[in-house]
């Protein structure tokens, strides 16, 4: 079970809660893939929700749910 944080998380906390490794979560921060927070300058830390978030955010549809879709835009929403 995923314990909700009300604090922000460090690189190991992210990195557990994501399944990334901590290099990959430096990368991700390097490119400006993932939100975080410097407010130092030099520490690191980050919101469980905009983890989540960023997680989530790359939806891949199942054929079904593309199947539908297709439907609904040929038959005009009926």
């Amino acid at each position: 079970m995923i314990k909700t944080l009300t604090r922000p998380m460090g690189i190991p906390e992210a990195s557990e809660f994501t399944g990334l490794s901590k290099n990959y979560l430096y990368k991700l921060i390097h490119l400006g893939k993932i939100p975080c927070y410097k407010p130092l300058g030099k520490r690191v830390f980050f919101k469980q929700e905009e983890l989540e978030a960023f997680i989530f955010r790359g939806k891949q549809s199942a054929d079904f749910e593309l199947s539908a879709a297709a439907d609904q835009l040929v038959n005009g929403g009926r």
